[in-house]
């Protein structure tokens, strides 16, 4: 593939305090990692628990270069779900923080990564998006159960629990992680997002029309997102932070 642009921004929306954090790093060249969190939402320290998260995913990964991608990975996540731990550890008052998380590898036209949560890892192809990772919340179950017909689309979209994760990085036995045993391929055009669930107060088709509009880098799509995010003025917005990763 040609030289990839990568970008990430983020709005606090409606929300006193930023509780997401993500970061990127060209680990060799053409080669990306992408990491993502999202503090939980009314935990004291959900701050602390998607930063420290970050640096020690990223910190861990970067340390391992002779290691297979996946393994790399799942070590890195090991390493940030101790960090957390030792947060906690040093600070009680912080005991009851956690973080989603997304960590993707990008190499040689793979995409390889690991996730806790429900922050979404999507993949933009010829105007379709599509959810890569699993939803480790009850809103995940609930779309489940409207595609096998038990509830309807519109009850799963409209429950009260649907924000209820069943999985986070607390420092604590993780039981729910998505790493799937084989790389996605990726193709010239394609367009990788990886978000925390503010994002999803556009809609796919949203999505979609702003990377289909031609803007020219990763930074205008990212721009985009989050002015439309913005504009639809929801009372009590998330916080809203990206990643986006397209080829050049």
């Amino acid at each position: 593939m040609r030289q990839a642009a990568v970008a990430w921004g983020t709005i606090k929306g409606d929300r006193e305090s930023q509780q997401d954090a993500a970061k990127w790093v060209e680990w060799k060249k053409g080669k990306y990692l992408l990491v993502l969190a999202d503090g939980i939402g009314g935990a004291a320290g959900g701050d602390v628990a998607s930063e420290t998260a970050v640096a020690g995913f990223v910190e861990s990964f970067m340390k391992n270069p002779t290691v297979a991608v996946r393994s790399r990975l799942l070590a890195a996540l090991k390493d940030a779900n101790d960090a957390v731990c030792d947060e906690k550890r040093q600070a009680p008052a912080l005991a009851s923080m956690g973080t989603t998380l997304i960590g993707v590898a990008i190499a040689e036209a793979k995409l390889t990564w690991v996730s806790v949560g429900d922050s979404p890892l999507w993949l933009i192809r010829n105007g379709a998006i599509d959810r890569l990772n699993e939803n480790h919340s009850i809103g995940g179950l609930l779309d489940m159960r409207a595609e096998a017909g038990e509830i309807t689309a519109e009850e799963a979209a409209n429950s009260r629990q649907r924000g209820v994760l069943l999985e986070a990085v607390q420092g604590e036995d993780i039981k729910y992680v998505d790493a799937p045993l084989e790389g996605y391929d990726l193709r010239p055009g394609d367009t990788v997002i990886a978000a925390s669930d503010g994002v999803e107060t556009c809609s796919g088709e949203e999505l979609t029309d702003i990377v289909a509009a031609g803007r020219p880098s990763a930074t205008d799509i990212v721009g985009a997102i989050l002015d439309a995010v913005a504009e639809h003025e929801w009372p009590g917005q998330d916080n809203a932070t990206l990643i986006v990763y397209r080829p050049r």
